[in-house]
């Protein structure tokens, strides 16, 4: 199963793996940085997916509001396959925080993707409230990060 649970906060974070292609990596032979948000979308679909069908959860409509990312070491062609995990470090009225990793063989940061994602509404295509469900099931994914953690990473 691709979950793992946290025991420090009885949530649970989702991790599934890619493989590196030839194509990834750029003239200075290291991956492109464009392939590391490449990396983070397809991890989340594979997590949507998986929450869906593993977990039969209900996943709220959202639409990607904004994206940070930090490349604290580069990723070599050594490298065969990259781990992503996702987890959740912000839940707000309408919007949350997802948090993913990519991670070399040996378990490195090589890339933190932040994704601010805002709740919508079909019908109107505006922003909506989470709804009580929404959040409970949001935050069954959520793992605070401290902010020494985040001065750190880089």
């Amino acid at each position: 199963m691709p979950f793992v649970m946290n025991e420090a906060t009885g949530t649970r974070w989702h991790t599934c793996h890619r493989e590196l292609r030839w194509s990834d990596f750029d003239q200075y032979q290291h991956v492109n940085n464009a392939k590391y948000l490449e990396f983070a979308q397809d991890a989340r679909m594979v997590f949507l997916r998986d929450v869906l069908t593993e977990m039969d959860i209900a996943v709220p409509p959202f639409f990607v509001r904004h994206t940070t990312i930090d490349y604290p070491r580069p990723l070599s062609p050594g490298e065969n396959e990259v781990a992503v995990s996702t987890f959740v470090t912000h839940v707000g009225k309408k919007s949350c925080t997802m948090r993913q990793q990519i991670k070399d063989a040996l378990g490195r940061v090589t890339c933190t993707v932040d994704t601010v994602m805002v709740g919508v509404d079909m019908m109107t295509g505006k922003s909506r409230e989470w709804s009580e469900d929404d959040i409970k099931n949001l935050k069954m994914f959520f793992i605070p990060i401290e902010e020494s953690e985040e001065e750190t990473e880089g």
